[in-house]
This record gives C-alpha cells, structure tokens and sequence, in this order.
C-alpha cells in the first residue's frame, strides 16, 4: 500500500512539474495579448488562423463532381449542408447573374460521402 501510495505521489509531482511551463507560456501569450489591446492594437492573428483552418477543411472534404449552366453537384463529407450551401449560391450567381441555388436533393454515395445537387433557378420568374 506504500508503494502504491509512493507510485501516486511520483505520478502528481511528474504531472505538475510537465503542466507549469504550459501554463507559464498561456499565461505569457495572454499577457502580451492584454498589452496589444491595451495600447490600441488589435490581434487578428487567432482569427486568421481560425478562418485559414475552416477553409483548408472545406477544400480537403467538399468536391465539385460535374457542374452545368443550370446545376452543380458537390461531393462532401465530415461537413454540413449549410457550409455547402454558399458554395453553390456563389457558382449560380457568377454563371447566371440573377439566378439562385436550389437543393434538388441529397444522397449518399459510396463510403459514406454525400452528394448534393443544386439547381441554378431564377423562383421570382417561375
């Protein structure tokens, strides 16, 4: 039980000797972030970094599989319609000034992937 007891001990000094120069370093970058804000500056660097991540995860899991006039179809996974949605909002309005995006359907493909087909559609005229 002394062992055992030893063993504990050793493993919480270990792991609060590994923690404190993390927390050192947290408490470091949070103070140099105080200090931009404080003489006027502000850090953009964070959410840069936030928006350059979404972006690289939205071209590694969205796929444009064939596109038309009138019609685009997306092959995604590990995303939500809703990131998709825009994409295709923005393809309609740049090849058919006027029109809009519609979701024709979606359906699952192969491992997993889905597919989603928008349709390039003007509805005030229809």
């Amino acid at each position: 039980m002394k062992k055992f007891a030893l063993l504990m001990l050793s493993v919480l000094v270990l792991a609060s000797c590994i923690s404190s120069p993390k927390d050192e370093s947290q408490t470091t970058e949070n103070e140099q972030n105080q200090t931009k804000v404080a003489n006027g500056q502000i850090k953009k660097e964070r959410i840069v970094d936030v928006a350059d991540s979404e972006l690289e995860m939205l071209r590694k899991n969205i796929i444009v599989k064939t596109m038309g006039d009138d019609y685009i179809v997306y092959e995604y996974s590990d995303v939500r319609i809703d990131k998709v949605a825009p994409l295709a909002s923005r393809y309609c309005y740049e090849t058919n000034p006027g029109k809009k995006a519609y979701l024709r359907d979606i359906y699952m493909h192969k491992n997993h992937k889905r597919r989603a087909t928008f349709d390039c559609v003007d509805l005030a005229s229809e």
